[in-house]
């Protein structure tokens, strides 16, 4: 191969490994996400999964500049996902992606077009929670039944998820300053990084309590960590931690439908409406934006509906008390 061959050859690989406009711009959209936006770091992860998808599909249209996007290959990538079989939720969740990557384009005066503004997002199915009943929920938790220190963590864990309605991550990530036993709250840091407050009742904090005081107190001589629950060597528990804990149990209680630690947050918020609690409460409690979220689980139990109706409309009370004057 001549000299002349080779430097062009040369110059042709450097050019294809140079990164495109398109992939320049979501890496520094995704930089800016990291730094100033306060995301979670498993929505970090699901916007980059979402947009390298989004710039596979531009590139193959021979797309790679932004300028060269319009609302076609928006809507034609979202096309193609549910085609190729993807859950509803993360076309609706891949759209949300790449909506907010162009508007950062646009707010940053990359682009002077939103193309992706116009694009619907796909309706999803509505599905009820999977709540546990009372009865299961305690066959659940008294299913840890040893007294050595992994147990004891075990029943922390298992009190927290109930007694609390977390999100695992907020659960895996809860820090022992977090943790006001005086005042009997938690300081938990939900989505988007937004800060809230939790009550927790007598017995989630004699269970935490006895596993902070106990078990934990001994591996914090070979550990510095400040999460709460710590794996066997020290470490915080991960999500995936937490996650066989709850099949353990489930397991070990003889549950046979399918559970996970987000079937404790379901139980935690099902429960509390059906014993009369406010849905704004309720809404604060689960750390949810938008009541509407939260309404989901008033269709759990229409018979507690009927309940509420019956004791509290007074057509009812009074028609309660002529049945028991004709019965007298």
């Amino acid at each position: 191969m001549s000299t002349h061959s080779a430097e062009a050859k040369i110059a042709s690989d450097k050019q294809r490994q140079r990164p495109s406009a398109l992939q320049r711009r979501i890496d520094e959209y995704l930089d800016h996400l990291t730094l100033s936006a306060g995301r979670s770091a498993n929505t970090l992860l699901n916007y980059r999964r979402d947009l390298n998808r989004y710039r596979d599909h531009c590139l193959k249209q021979s797309i790679t500049d932004p300028d060269q996007i319009d609302a076609q290959t928006v809507g034609e990538f979202i096309s193609a996902l549910s085609a190729s079989g993807l859950a509803p939720s993360s076309v609706a969740r891949s759209l949300s992606a790449v909506k907010s990557f162009h508007k950062y384009l646009v707010q940053t005066d990359i682009v002077t077009v939103n193309p992706a503004r116009a694009v619907k997002t796909p309706r999803l199915p509505r599905r009820l929670p999977n709540a546990l009943s009372v009865n299961q929920m305690q066959a659940l938790l008294s299913s840890v039944g040893a007294d050595d220190p992994h147990a004891i963590r075990n029943r922390a864990i298992l009190g927290l998820l109930y007694g609390c309605g977390l999100r695992v991550s907020e659960a895996a990530n809860l820090r022992l300053e977090e943790i006001d036993f005086d005042d009997g709250f938690l300081r938990v840091r939900g989505k988007g990084n937004r800060e809230r407050l939790v009550p927790f009742g007598r017995r989630t904090a004699d269970a935490l309590n006895r596993y902070i005081n106990g078990p934990r107190r001994k591996l914090e001589a070979s550990s510095n960590d400040d999460h709460v629950f710590l794996s066997r060597r020290g470490k915080g528990l991960s999500r995936m931690g937490l996650w066989l804990v709850v099949k353990a149990a489930a397991k070990r209680a003889g549950i046979t439908k399918p559970i996970s630690p987000h079937t404790f947050r379901h139980s935690f918020a099902t429960h509390l409406l059906q014993g009369g609690a406010d849905l704004r409460a309720v809404q604060e409690m689960l750390g949810h934006q938008s009541v509407a979220t939260t309404q989901v689980y008033t269709h759990l139990d229409r018979s507690h509906l009927t309940r509420v109706h019956s004791e509290c409309h007074p057509l009812e009370r009074l028609a309660g008390q002529d049945s028991r004057r004709k019965s007298s």
